[in-house]
């Protein structure tokens, strides 16, 4: 499901409450039936992955902050789990960083651009296997190819997985199967893309002022 709306429509605010950054002041969240707030920090963690804009990297190793939410792993699994995330996530500038894998990022560690911090912190929810995985803007930072690449890895992980996407490009929009159209912090239309575009005005209007905003993206990573 991908969340398309204005700047201030309520997008973040909505996706921000499933791993429970907030939580609901009316109504209820739930996975499988059971209310977000019923289960442990633990617990949630394990059924939602997360990977938003402002990304955040601790300051341990690549594999560590990779591998974070795979406790259970270890060895040759915990190896191929963490490379297919890396792989998924267009990050093999990793084996070049000073001593690859193993190499200390972070506030205390080597300082990366913002699209490989992005794509390290994709790689993280992705080799976390969730249940349910939440994206908010996760490219922003990378060049269109970039971008191309690990939205194309991106459908073979969302073709199994539950998923909410925040789109702030017309590309992201095509990743989900379904589209809710939010204003003023409600849902006001849901269906597929094609359907919202032949039905409702406002989806059309959003959507062509994503492609505005996209253009210049675009033009300066083909400068």
């Amino acid at each position: 499901m991908a969340l398309v709306g204005l700047t201030g429509s309520g997008k973040t605010t909505l996706l921000s409450l499933v791993p429970r950054l907030y939580d609901v002041t009316g109504g209820s969240i739930t996975i499988d039936g059971v209310d977000v707030r019923d289960l442990s920090r633990a617990e949630l963690r394990r059924h939602v992955g997360v990977a938003f804009e402002d990304a955040t990297l601790f300051s341990t190793s690549v594999r560590d902050n990779v591998l974070l939410g795979r406790p259970d792993l270890s060895g040759d699994e915990a190896e191929r789990i963490m490379r297919e995330a890396l792989d998924i996530a267009q990050a093999s500038f990793v084996d070049d960083l000073p001593e690859g894998v193993d190499t200390r990022v972070g506030e205390e560690g080597l300082s990366l651009s913002g699209g490989q911090r992005q794509r390290l912190a994709l790689a993280r929810a992705i080799a976390a296997r969730p249940s349910v995985l939440v994206l908010d803007d996760p490219l922003s930072a990378l060049d269109v190819d970039t971008e191309a690449r690990v939205e194309a890895g991106l459908r073979r992980v969302l073709a199994d997985t539950t998923s909410l996407i925040v789109a702030h490009r017309p590309s992201t929009v095509t990743l989900a199967d379904r589209v809710a159209l939010m204003e003023g912090g409600r849902i006001t239309a849901v269906g597929t893309h094609s359907e919202l575009m032949a039905t409702n005005e406002h989806y059309r209007y959003v959507i062509s002022s994503l492609d505005e905003d996209d253009a210049p993206a675009r033009e300066e990573a083909m400068a």
